[in-house]
């Protein structure tokens, strides 16, 4: 039986699906800054203070700009890894540079039919957050349960971007708190870059079982039929009605 642990896949790329089940995954709907996570909801957000405390931003890359539209003046390079993700690079990448944060989410309810899933994500170091004394890491969750993390310590390589990746295997189809944590504990911290997070249906082998912990739903789908099938009856119910009448 698999053990819930995290998995890691680094300059990998596992066979590629069609949709990407995470919206704005590549962070290009929302305008810089902190508040540009459009179709995403923040959580254990840092409260800036002491200053250095600052909660993730959405910057764009090849930016001097500073903090929150850039990396405190030192430029990013686009993604370009060989990831699973189906999204293009484009302009902007999420930064989380709080030295406090505790499971500093973003976070998507998405529905899951049973199976595996890939779930992961692209991630660069920056030279000035590298230089940093603090630790600090990075996962993907699903209701909580880490499939794909990395940590960013003394060893790790700042300008490269990489990728992490892990499969998860839900035996009950829901919806799934699908999130990603950034967690430090010390000023400063080191700080990472994420772009083209992803979740994707696989037939990959499972890396982590998710616990059923969600009441099961039917698909979206079988929700509409259901809807037309009650339009229908509706319908003929309200004929029969007037027939009656006439």
């Amino acid at each position: 039986m698999l053990a819930a642990t995290a998995a890691l896949a680094v300059g990998t790329s596992p066979a590629m699906a069609a949709n990407n089940l995470i919206k704005n995954g590549s962070f290009e709907l929302g305008s810089p800054g902190v508040n540009g996570f459009t179709y995403w909801t923040k959580t254990n957000v840092p409260d800036n203070v002491p200053t250095q405390d600052q909660p993730a931003s959405v910057i764009t890359y090849n930016n001097n700009s500073s903090y929150p539209n850039g990396a405190y003046g030192e430029r990013v390079s686009p993604d370009n890894v060989v990831s699973a993700s189906p999204d293009a690079v484009g302009t902007k990448a999420a930064y989380f540079v709080g030295d406090f944060s505790n499971n500093e989410g973003l976070g998507q309810l998405t529905y899951l039919g049973v199976g595996n899933y890939r779930v992961g994500f692209s991630y660069y170091l920056t030279q000035n957050g590298l230089n940093n004394v603090g630790n600090s890491s990075f996962s993907a969750t699903i209701v909580g349960i880490p499939v794909a993390s990395t940590v960013i310590n003394g060893s790790s390589t700042a300008k490269v971007w990489r990728y992490a990746s892990g499969v998860g295997q839900i035996t009950l189809a829901g919806w799934y708190d699908t999130r990603f944590l950034f967690n430090s504990n010390r000023n400063p911290s080191k700080d990472i870059v994420i772009d083209r997070v992803f979740a994707l249906k696989t037939t990959d082998a499972a890396t982590v079982i998710i616990p059923p912990s969600v009441t099961a739903v039917p698909e979206p789908a079988t929700w509409a039929m259901f809807g037309i099938g009650f339009g229908l009856a509706g319908s003929r119910l309200r004929r029969r009605k007037t027939l009656v009448a006439a």
